[in-house]
């Protein structure tokens, strides 16, 4: 899990680092307590601003939506630049591990924090498949990815229904279309504040790979299920 991260930009190399760290609750949620009463105003943060269908919360509780208020904090500083930038990033997670990245494009830095919002969050939907997340490595490979949403299925129909499956189940085609829905709306939310396209094809990253994830579904599943046989 992701503690801190430092962004050196490679085009900029007089600026300062951009240093982000992230808190997590005992349930490895991750919370921010200290945005700017200046962001809680703005309308790309607020719950009902392209609220997705699925979503549970309600606004008299959560005025702000809590993706792109887990966003906000870096949005500025990191929306208005281009994806082709690259970066150069030293990361460390709660373990102790420490990462040094060169060169690499700033949409796939934008990405993992797109990752982590939604998934890490309090997002009523993203939370749901936090579990299969928590142990994919930082920037994971989308095969990495897709397994990971795979096994999480496979072992969630097996405590379910108790018994071997390898079929999508309709519950969870209709769980991966509100995940669809949720890039779509988050895609509008980012695009409202953003000059550069490197937030925007954060964003639309991740949902290139949940389309990814919901067509190799069917095959993933049966070779864990194959594998699930021989264990």
């Amino acid at each position: 899990m992701i503690k801190r991260i430092e962004i050196h930009f490679d085009e900029d190399p007089d600026s300062e680092a951009l240093c982000l760290d992230f808190d997590f609750s005992i349930t490895n949620t991750m919370y921010i307590d200290d945005i700017s009463e200046d962001v809680m105003k703005e309308s790309w943060v607020q719950l009902e601003n392209n609220k997705c269908s699925q979503c549970t919360l309600k606004k008299a509780n959560h005025p702000l939506c809590p993706v792109a208020k887990n966003l906000a904090k870096y949005a500025r500083e990191l929306f208005h630049r281009h994806s082709t930038d690259t970066v150069s990033i030293q990361l460390w997670e709660g373990s102790g591990r420490h990462l040094s990245l060169q060169n690499i494009p700033l949409q796939d830095v934008t990405g993992e924090l797109v990752r982590m919002a939604v998934f890490q969050s309090e997002c009523p939907i993203g939370r749901r498949v936090k579990k299969a997340l928590e142990f994919v490595p930082p920037f994971p490979t989308d095969q990495e990815t897709t397994r990971a949403f795979a096994l999480f299925f496979a072992m969630q129909q097996l405590q379910e229904s108790g018994k071997q499956t390898d079929d999508v189940t309709q519950e969870q085609i209709i769980y991966l279309d509100s995940l669809h829905e949720l890039f779509e709306n988050l895609s509008r939310r980012v695009r409202a504040i953003t000059r550069g396209d490197a937030g925007v094809n954060g964003v639309m990253i991740y949902h290139s790979l949940m389309m990814l994830v919901s067509l190799s579904l069917p095959e993933n599943l049966e070779k864990i299920m194959k594998e699930y046989t021989h264990w």
